[in-house]
């Protein structure tokens, strides 16, 4: 029995955040909320509610004009709820106060929506698939952009505007384009840096396509690269491959990660792996599981993540390697195609 609802405890899950509510909708509404029992509402303000009445005609949603915190409590009333589920993960201390005035108990539903989430359905993967496809083809395009004096934010707008081309609905996360000295912080904000020959490209981008994510992280040279660039991005790419290889469905989130690290250690480059292996992606660009050495969740089929170990060196380079994969039939499946070899350019 799923936990938002159970006919015998007259229990109900209360949805305020906007992306789980188009999880559980289909429909993408800036503002509303909904309630789960036996039966769907959907409470919308003025603005937004014949909007809303009108994408829910062929669901069993049951559209409700939402005129303050009164019509969750009249719906909760008439259902006759004793137990409602909320999603501390998303719900502030005063907003846990006034649902606390229903006299009615609170229980928290986070780690169930979680665990709900990150198992994808078919026509989820098929989205997310799609995603994938198209941020590798834009990167491939925008590869042929980069020569010397190039802008970080030039390639950046560029590889944006090959996706929306190309059918995505927007990009995932705020594109990340570093050069040389750059790459060496994982979370570099892109800026007016030009291009110099003998320099290193990082590209970290992703783009939705109905709502859904991909995630895609490439390091390329522009000139002629050291052999120790060379030694440690086939570390890195060994790392990335290590973990696509070994893990499986069972596999713990810590185990994945280890994947990695371990083989990174063996060249001496653990130190610079400053970040966890990978996270889950969905409707979020991060989300549940976090594939890191500090947690001990279970992977399972049908879970999608990322698989990115990178080594940083400051003031000097980085290097990461991205891919988004999916866990079928209990072994990873990666969602790009490429063979991320060093591009030199």
């Amino acid at each position: 029995m799923k936990i938002w609802y159970n006919k015998k405890a007259k229990s109900c899950t209360l949805i305020t955040d906007r992306k789980t509510r188009r999880y559980f909708s289909g429909i993408d509404v800036d503002e509303g909320v909904m309630l789960l029992s036996d039966k769907k509402y959907y409470l919308a303000d003025a603005r937004n509610f014949y909007a809303v009445k009108n994408l829910l005609i062929s669901t069993d949603i049951i559209p409700v004009k939402y005129e303050g915190i009164e019509s969750i409590e009249s719906i909760l009333k008439n259902e006759k709820i004793k137990t409602l589920y909320i999603d501390y993960d998303n719900t502030t201390v005063r907003e846990l106060e006034t649902y606390k005035s229903f006299k009615i108990k609170i229980k928290d539903c986070s780690n169930w929506l979680k665990n709900l989430k990150s198992i994808k359905t078919e026509t989820e993967v098929q989205k997310i698939k799609r995603a994938c496809e198209i941020v590798q083809d834009a990167f491939y395009e925008t590869v042929k952009e980069i020569k010397k004096g190039v802008t970080e934010k030039y390639l950046a707008e560029y590889i944006k505007n090959s996706m929306l081309k190309m059918g995505a609905e927007d990009i995932s996360f705020d594109t990340i384009v570093a050069f040389q000295e750059n790459s060496a912080v994982p979370h570099h904000q892109t800026g007016d840096t030009k291009l110099k020959d003998n320099q290193v490209v990082l590209i970290d981008v992703g783009c939705k396509v109905d709502g859904y994510c991909s995630d895609l992280t490439r390091t390329v040279f522009f000139g002629s690269p050291s052999d120790e660039f060379i030694k440690n991005y086939n570390a890195v790419l060994d790392a990335n491959l290590i973990a696509i290889d070994k893990i499986t469905c069972g596999t713990l989130t810590c185990e994945a990660d280890k994947f990695s690290r371990d083989k990174l250690k063996e060249l001496g480059l653990d130190e610079y792996f400053t970040h966890s292996l990978g996270h889950g992606l969905g409707l979020n660009i991060h989300e549940f599981p976090s594939l890191s050495k500090k947690t001990q969740d279970t992977l399972k089929n049908g879970m999608t993540f990322t698989i990115e170990p990178g080594v940083y060196f400051d003031g000097k380079y980085g290097i990461r390697i991205e891919d988004t994969v999916i866990l079928q039939d209990g072994k990873v499946q990666r969602l790009f195609t490429d063979d991320k070899k060093l591009i030199i350019i």
